[in-house]
């Protein structure tokens, strides 16, 4: 259980979370849109793939709903925020075939 931690820590940019959406994304999907609500809406929302600092994407600049693409992987992401009291949700949009 400590090895499992010590990796978990080691994925993700100090203050971020590593989470693990693997089974709530049905397999075969590569790519997934995310509709992430933040509030306050001056906050930011970041997300990448653990141990993949550099392709962090951000959202919501000034805005309360954005809606970013991310590569599923392995369905596991590490998100961040700007705001320590900040609230937020993603939802992923679980339809292919809509493009926006």
């Amino acid at each position: 259980m400590e090895k499992l931690l010590i990796v978990a820590m080691l994925a993700c940019q100090p203050g971020d979370r590593l989470v693990d959406w693997s089974s709530k994304i049905p397999p075969g999907l590569h790519i997934v849109d995310l509709v992430v609500t933040v509030d306050p809406f001056y906050s930011r929302f970041l997300i990448y793939k653990p141990g993949a600092p550099d392709s962090v994407q951000r959202c919501c600049q000034n805005k309360k709903t954005s809606v970013i693409r991310v590569p599923v992987g392995d369905g596991r992401f590490c998100v961040g925020q700007s705001q320590p009291q900040m609230k937020w949700t993603a939802r992923v949009l679980l339809r292919p075939d809509i493009e926006m």
